[in-house]
């Protein structure tokens, strides 16, 4: 069993993190996207006793350092599908909460349903659909019927989207769902999703931005485009994931430097 309160000491006492003031949760193929951190502190999940992530392109850690004097955490991110566990899930976002942590950044690399995107377009999500069929809350204690009608927090959405306007960096806005994975979806199953109104889709970020909101983070998302769904018959790959991941890193990375900076 995984002592959360142990891990928590252990990043106290041995590399005195504390009080967060932005997390990054890292999506498929975009450390690139992450600007540079000074005082660095690497530590491996495994030497948490933390489950590590069998998805290519998870780095299976927490970095810690500073951005302007900011202190930064880059988490790895551990999905539903790969232990069907929702408390692993949840476990770096409580151990993110113990330390004090004052906004969550969540990064995603996703489909794009709305016919007029195209790869390597950046969507800064609004809101999003929970499609899963699943709530990572379910017999979470204490139990707390959270609002969900701010999910996406106003006040750092609208700073990005200034940020993007400074810096004449074109982005999307939209609404962004989840599936649970670890199949792609069907051409009928992105058909539904279009009808319903969202923008894009992945198998994360809609379970993140839940557990932040219960543990009362200020949450913020990007989406990176990596497919887009117009029809054609060609089978996606997590290879494709990766490479087209890496069009949008310059953007996403000018956003979040200037974000954090302010």
């Amino acid at each position: 069993m995984i002592n959360v309160d142990k891990i928590v000491r252990i990043l106290k006492n041995k590399y005195n993190i504390n009080d967060v003031d932005y997390a990054i949760v890292v999506g498929s193929g975009l450390m690139e996207a992450i600007p540079s951190l000074e005082d660095v502190k690497i530590v491996e999940y495994k030497n948490l006793k933390m489950p590590k992530s069998k998805v290519k392109g998870h780095s299976g850690k927490f970095v810690f350092g500073k951005i302007n004097n900011k202190n930064v955490v880059l988490v790895s991110r551990l999905h539903y599908y790969e232990s069907g566990n929702m408390k692993n899930v949840i476990l770096p976002f409580k151990i993110l909460s113990l330390l004090k942590t004052k906004n969550i950044i969540l990064l995603t690399s996703c489909g794009g349903i709305n016919k007029t995107f195209n790869v390597g377009d950046i969507m800064l999500i609004k809101d999003h659909i929970n499609f899963t069929g699943q709530n990572p809350l379910v017999a979470v204690e204490p139990l707390e019927f959270i609002s969900m009608t701010n999910a996406y927090d106003e006040e750092l959405f609208n700073k990005m989207k200034k940020i993007a306007e400074k810096n004449d960096i074109s982005v999307r806005q939209g609404i962004h769902t989840q599936l649970l994975g670890p199949s792609y979806e069907t051409m009928a199953e992105v058909d539904m999703l279009r009808n319903f109104g969202a923008d894009t889709v992945s198998m994360s970020t809609v379970f993140d931005c839940i557990i932040s909101n219960y543990f009362k983070f200020k949450v913020c998302a990007i989406a990176s485009v990596v497919n887009v769904f117009d029809g054609a018959k060609e089978n996606l790959t997590h290879e494709e994931v990766l490479t087209n991941a890496k069009k949008a890193c310059n953007k996403i990375k000018t956003i979040l430097y200037n974000l954090i900076k302010e």
